[in-house]
């Protein structure tokens, strides 16, 4: 069998959707599948224009030149061949594949429910309106799901209003590069890279500008604490530069010396990062299945993160768990709750955190990558 993975237009593949097609493909190929991926290459985005125009080109890419090269490509394989849409935000590309053999993997709804006004923190345009309307009306017409929670696996039936072929739940898979190590060892390399005595420890939080990663609300939470302990472990933040209003909350801190950003971790330097941290906080509003609660538990770390799905269900009885900050205007009193959590966590005996570590060692099994290639397998081959 042939599997062809369709995935994002160079412009706009992030990191995790890179490693998770990258992760697909190659997992099938050691599996003895002929694994592609087919995806729009920048052929007039790429030209010199103002970048206001190339947005607009770049769809111009994605939606009239990839469908026609596919087309044309398409003819070429076999009828047995299996088309992977590896987003549901490809959904527009649904007509392509919907007399073919084919399957969607659905991360996380936030685009779509902020679309239909789901979601208050995060307004959407009204083109972003009708690109979500259009993505939905996309992938409802496929017949073959798997969700990477449960939690998505759920929203998805609310938005097919029907029951697919097939409707499976199965978890990302966790790099195994994550490992525990030397915590010592870790906070020395960070500390020699950033030129800071982190000896001590810090507060991590990994993750990038959208609204619902909440780093507003971190750096809230990181400086009410302050203001509550005695403590003065520094926060470092590993994502992209921080935005306009994440780094107006950053210089309105009167911590702000202690917060850092860091914008150009590598895969070394993000484990030792883990790896050192004495607490990781991971305060989200939303997620489709929250990778970094995974990571830092595999590589020892203690995590802090909201008490909702998907969250949770990562986290499972390994994590400590918070509320969800409510709004902008509640972030106050939010914070104010959540330090004294964290305060009470960095205060536990290292007995009881060893235990804690361990149980999150535990809890990380479930997201084996060769359990799970197995798992998508099974259901690659049930597909008619």
């Amino acid at each position: 069998m042939t599997i062809i993975f369709l995935t994002h237009h160079e412009n706009f593949k992030g990191y995790s959707m890179t490693r998770y097609t990258e992760f697909l493909k190659e997992g099938m190929q050691t599996k003895g599948y002929n694994s592609e991926i087919w995806n729009p290459k920048p052929y007039l985005s790429k030209a010199i224009f103002p970048e206001s125009l190339k947005k607009w080109l770049t769809y111009i890419d994605q939606f009239i030149l990839f469908p026609l090269w596919f087309i044309v490509k398409s003819k070429r394989l076999s009828h047995n061949t299996l088309y992977v849409l590896t987003d549901q935000a490809l959904g527009i590309w649904m007509p392509l594949i919907k007399n073919k053999k084919h399957i969607v993997h659905c991360h996380d709804f936030i685009a779509l429910k902020s679309s239909l006004g789901k979601i208050k923190e995060n307004p959407t345009s009204w083109t972003g309106k009708i690109y979500q309307k259009l993505i939905l009306k996309g992938f409802s017409k496929a017949d073959n799901f798997i969700s990477v929670s449960k939690h998505t696996q759920h929203e998805l039936i609310g938005f097919l209003k029907r029951e697919p072929v097939i409707n499976e739940q199965i978890y990302n898979a966790l790099d195994p590069m994550f490992q525990p190590s030397s915590a010592d060892k870790a906070r020395a390399m960070i500390s020699e890279h950033l030129k800071l005595d982190l000896s001590q420890g810090y507060l991590l939080h990994v993750g990038g500008n959208g609204f619902y990663k909440n780093r507003k609300g971190v750096i809230a939470l990181y400086s009410t604490w302050r203001t509550l302990t005695k403590n003065s472990l520094p926060l470092l933040m590993i994502g992209y530069p921080p935005s306009n209003t994440i780094y107006e909350a950053y210089t309105t801190s009167d911590f702000k010396d202690d917060i850092h950003f860091i914008t150009d971790a590598d895969n070394d330097f993000l484990l030792k990062s883990y790896q050192g941290a004495s607490i990781f906080l991971f305060p989200s509003l939303f997620e489709g299945f929250g990778w970094p609660i995974a990571e830092a538990m595999a590589s020892g770390c203690p995590v802090i993160t909201t008490n909702e799905a998907p969250m949770n269900e990562v986290g499972g009885d390994a994590a400590i768990y918070i509320d969800r900050c409510p709004s902008n205007e509640a972030m106050n009193s939010w914070a104010t709750e959540s330090a004294k959590v964290l305060e009470q966590t960095l205060q536990i005996p290292k007995e009881d955190r060893n235990i804690l570590t361990l149980k999150g060692q535990e809890n990380v099994s479930r997201f084996n990558g060769n359990m799970i290639l197995d798992q998508i397998e099974e259901i690659y081959k049930r597909i008619e």
